[in-house]
């Protein structure tokens, strides 16, 4: 994948808030919108009650799929990213850095914590604090981008992901 194609998947990481997942259990597929923070090494962490569809799916099958893309009306502005991997509980640790790479990217989801307001922020901070945290590891990203021609794909792959830096 090039430089630029590269930036630009970093960029619809940092910028873009949701991403849509799909999930299986039993060959019956689902898809759920969350809310996501991406690490440097382009893991991508999300909170959710495993009682949910997919979070009973997740405990079925590792294995899924996900796109993260902007909202357009016309043909040539369809960008964004499609992304395959496997999903997995973060615990100790890993969930603390999780966590944190959260919080930075939604501070207003800090500040709920920290200083709620109301009894409806505090059920939303109690059953954010009580969910799992989530991490999907890409095995491919495919960064799409009609404005570079229609059909327009670069991909990483997971040789590409297996050489990433250190934790971040």
């Amino acid at each position: 994948m090039s430089d630029a194609a590269k930036a630009r998947a970093r960029r619809f990481l940092d910028e873009i808030s949701t991403l849509t997942m799909a999930t299986s259990s039993d060959n019956v597929p689902w898809a759920a919108t969350v809310f996501f923070a991406a690490d440097s090494k382009f893991n991508l962490y999300f909170v959710s009650d495993h009682r949910t569809q997919h979070g009973r799916d997740m405990a079925a099958n590792e294995h899924v799929a996900a796109t993260i893309n902007p909202d357009c009306d016309n043909w040539n502005d369809v960008a964004g990213l499609q992304i395959r991997g496997t999903v997995a509980v973060v615990d100790g640790i890993e969930r603390a850095k999780a966590l944190a790479i959260y919080l930075k990217k939604f501070p207003q989801i800090d500040a709920l914590f920290a200083r709620p307001e109301g009894e409806h922020e505090e059920t939303i901070a109690a059953r954010l604090k009580a969910a799992n945290f989530y991490k999907i590891t890409p095995q491919m990203i495919r960064v799409i981008d009609n404005e570079q021609g229609f059909g327009y794909r670069e991909e990483l792959n997971k040789e590409w992901f297996a050489d990433r830096p250190g934790p971040g």
